[in-house]
């Protein structure tokens, strides 16, 4: 079992959060989202909700799966814009 799967090996723990009234996402596995890097976000991530990631699973906001996936497999994380597809850091 790796960071990226669970004893069932279908979905993990994750936890979204907001760049307040900005269009910035980003995930993290770690609740309180502390590794999650403060400087994309100078007035700090907002918690919005737990959910279950996994490739076969709906995300909360309007993004696929895959690339928070290997996102968070590389950096721990995965930040993105709304309305662009894709990136990691912003």
């Amino acid at each position: 079992m790796n960071m990226l799967t669970n004893a069932r090996g279908d979905a993990l723990q994750a936890y979204l959060f907001q760049c307040d009234d900005e269009r910035l996402f980003a995930v993290s596995l770690v609740p309180s989202g502390r590794n999650i890097p403060r400087s994309a976000c100078a007035d700090g991530w907002r918690f919005k909700t737990a959910f279950a990631l996994g490739v076969h699973f709906p995300v909360p906001a309007s993004i696929d799966p895959e690339p928070i996936l290997r996102g968070i497999r590389a950096l721990g994380y995965y930040i993105w814009r709304e309305g662009i597809p894709h990136g990691t850091s912003q």
